[in-house]
């Protein structure tokens, strides 16, 4: 499950179950799609605020609205399912955390223990999750696949299966 709490449109608390394989966030324009995805890979370790479609860190705050009152962090959470083993720790889930403060600084942790975001992101690593991968599409990456030149497109489809390591 995917939690979110003062992160960029979501000023309440919101809680969502992922599925095993693939989920689609599906919804009108202004739903929070997209914000749901920028959490998640903010989370995962992204460090470039503006892939998240923010100047900084800091903007990735809840803003108050029109009508509400800025909030003074923001975190995301992410529960992971550990049956597999694929963590290289002992419990059934794995829980990663990242807050994000005013000063734009950001906490990250594993199972509530405060790591740096290199530990988090080799954590990761160790169960093949990686929060610049191909697996997660933002707003904007199919328009942009589109639009690409023809040998662009094919180098990154020859990069995402795998087969351009090859290319020596």
């Amino acid at each position: 499950k995917i939690y979110i709490k003062g992160f960029k449109s979501f000023a309440k608390p919101l809680e969502l179950e992922l599925g095993r394989g693939f989920n689609c966030f599906i919804g009108p324009n202004g739903s929070g799609k997209s914000n749901i995805l920028e959490g998640l890979i903010f989370v995962l370790g992204k460090s470039s605020a503006k892939q998240m479609r923010a100047e900084n860190a800091a903007n990735l705050i809840f803003n108050g609205g029109k009508q509400g009152s800025p909030m003074r962090e923001a975190e995301v959470s992410i529960h992971f399912s550990n049956r597999d083993k694929e963590f290289p720790v002992a419990t059934e889930t794995v829980k990663i955390s990242r807050v994000v403060r005013q000063s734009g600084n950001s906490i990250y942790l594993i199972n509530d223990e405060k790591r740096t975001r290199q530990q988090v992101v080799d954590f990761l690593n160790k169960a093949r999750i990686n929060p610049d991968g191909f697996n997660i599409v933002l707003q904007g990456d199919i328009t942009l696949f589109a639009e690409m030149k023809l040998e662009d497109r094919r180098l990154l489809i020859e990069d995402i299966s795998g087969i351009s390591i090859y290319d020596d």
